[in-house]
């Protein structure tokens, strides 16, 4: 077969685009250490490549959201740090100012410190995060959340919305508590029932906050006091326990009976109360799961007058008697617990019934406190179960992340060994060919003529 110069030139250059081509590709493949540098070099590699880098995406924007809840979640961890501080030192001044040892002028001073710490809660109640968001806003994260009002209390401009965000397509957490959860739906009291004085009292009497005694059977309960059956004022007082409607629930030979029809009873000497004792249980609650206890010395006030001079009167009538409540607990916001703390600090003190005001409002504020500080504990280990499944997601994502780097690196990188020597072969095969091109395009039959 005859081949002309055209096409001896044709398939020399041909063969040496081949090479370069080849080169060219070896060389793109090690300057960016990829294997794929085109689809069809392995179409089912690339899509694989594709999907792999995919997850991996996937998988680094879900570290991002992880590390934005970790840091959101340790802020309001920090910041419930410095309420519990300031709670803290709240209830030591309480436990001064409870002391009998203060007086009216020492109160006013632990009152300025109690303001100062009052202001610094609501400031921490405010707290902002690195993008200018109200952390306890909820979902009003451009609102700020805590503000005083005209009547001496506070307003919460917030919701009660809890932000979630992905961390795994099957795991969400929350990066945070909505200042409605964490400082305004407080029960007062001890967290079930709340005890005060009538305030009408005009005795010395103290209640206790009471516990829990057994099952607690929710309602409004009184206990009223009665001068003593014998008429000498030296023998103790008496009491009766009423329910909401006003019925007697002791002493028990009254049960069922109205209180205005006790009343009368005792005035006319047809019945008597319970014996008062200080500190000891009061009957009749404790069948409802209420255990409390009384101190100080209750007034009564009758008409005519029991004293000791006089012979007790056959009938009399009951002019005046203090009285104390038991009430379920309601929420009750921690500004409101500080601030009825700090107004205590300066309420009448002149007389021993003030003073048992006083001391009455005292354990209230303290139990009340109590409260507060529970419930920031609560919301803190509700943090750290969080931090603590964050870490664990974090660490989840990083190996997932590693093992699909992994399965994708041995699809798309380089094996840098093997192509190096492919390189050197191409290249010395380019250079065989570009030799033989030149030594063929030198050929002529007019070299031998």
């Amino acid at each position: 077969m005859r081949v002309s110069t055209n096409a001896l030139t044709q398939i020399s250059l041909n063969a040496m685009l081949k090479q370069q081509l080849d080169l060219s590709k070896t060389q793109l493949q090690v300057t960016n250490g990829k294997r794929l540098t085109a689809p069809s070099d392995d179409p089912y590699g690339s899509a694989r490549s594709l999907d792999l880098m995919e997850s991996v995406n996937q998988i680094d924007q879900y570290q991002v959201n992880s590390s934005y809840a970790k840091n959101r979640l340790s802020l309001e961890e920090g910041t419930l740090d410095g309420v519990g501080a300031a709670a803290q030192r709240l209830r030591e001044l309480m436990v001064l100012a409870n002391n009998d040892s203060q007086n009216v002028e020492t109160r006013r001073f632990i009152k300025e410190e109690v303001d100062q710490l009052l202001d610094q809660l609501v400031s921490l109640g405010n707290t902002v995060d690195s993008n200018g968001e109200y952390i306890f806003s909820g979902f009003q994260g451009k609102t700020k959340p805590f503000s005083a009002n005209s009547l001496g209390g506070f307003d919460y401009f917030g919701d009660d919305g809890q932000r979630f965000i992905k961390m795994s397509e099957s795991t969400s957490i929350s990066m945070g508590d909505s200042g409605s959860d964490v400082f305004l739906k407080i029960k007062n009291g001890n967290g079930t029932f709340k005890t005060s004085e009538n305030a009408t009292n005009l005795g010395t009497g103290i209640i206790d906050p009471g516990t829990e005694l057994g099952p607690y059977v929710p309602g409004n309960y009184q206990v009223k006091f009665l001068p003593p059956s014998s008429g000498n004022l030296y023998d103790p007082q008496e009491y009766y326990v009423l329910d909401s409607a006003g019925v007697i629930i002791e002493p028990v030979s009254d049960v069922g009976s109205t209180e205005a029809a006790f009343v009368t009873a005792i005035e006319g000497r047809l019945t008597r109360g319970v014996t008062y004792e200080e500190g000891a249980t009061v009957q009749g609650l404790d069948k409802l799961g209420i255990k409390i206890s009384l101190t100080g010395a209750p007034s009564v006030k009758t008409t005519p007058p029991m004293d000791v001079p006089l012979p007790p009167p056959a009938v009399y009538t009951l002019d005046q008697n203090d009285g104390f409540t038991i009430d379920p607990s309601n929420n009750q916001s921690m500004f409101e617990t500080v601030k009825n703390f700090s107004n205590a600090l300066v309420s009448a003190q002149s007389s021993p019934e003030d003073l048992a005001h006083f001391h009455n409002s005292m354990n209230r504020a303290l139990t009340d406190l109590d409260e507060s500080v529970g419930r920031v504990l609560e919301i803190r280990a509700r943090i750290g179960a969080r931090l603590n499944t964050v870490d664990k997601q974090l660490n989840i994502n990083e190996a997932f992340s590693l093992q699909m780097n992994t399965t994708l690196s041995s699809i798309q990188d380089l094996d840098y060994s093997e192509a190096i020597t492919r390189l050197n072969l191409q290249l010395t095969g380019l250079q065989a060919a570009q030799s033989a091109y030149t030594k063929i395009q030198g050929l002529s039959l007019f070299n031998y003529l």
